[in-house]
């Protein structure tokens, strides 16, 4: 299954995607890149493990990442992807 689901991963996309949040992130202040890093690693992937401030530092923090703005850049290469199958 692996295999078949690497070769349907268009890699171009992935990279793409990948340089954009990289993008994203520069952006950020260092204090700010350091207390997510910090935060993410404290919640090992569970926001529950964190106190209910810390989880609202960390979507202070994220939504400086501007998410939404990234998802509405990458929309265009989607639907190029598609119009090619």
């Amino acid at each position: 299954m692996l295999r078949t689901m690497r070769r349907k991963v268009p890699w171009i996309v992935v990279f793409e995607a990948a340089m954009m949040m990289r993008s994203r992130w520069k952006q950020l202040p260092p204090d700010d890149r350091q207390r997510l890093a910090e935060l993410a690693r404290r919640s090992k992937g569970n926001p529950l493990n964190l106190t209910r401030q810390e989880r609202a530092d960390f979507r202070r923090i994220a939504m400086g990442l501007d998410l939404f703005g990234l998802a509405r850049d990458f929309v265009p290469m989607g639907r190029a992807m598609r119009r090619r199958r």
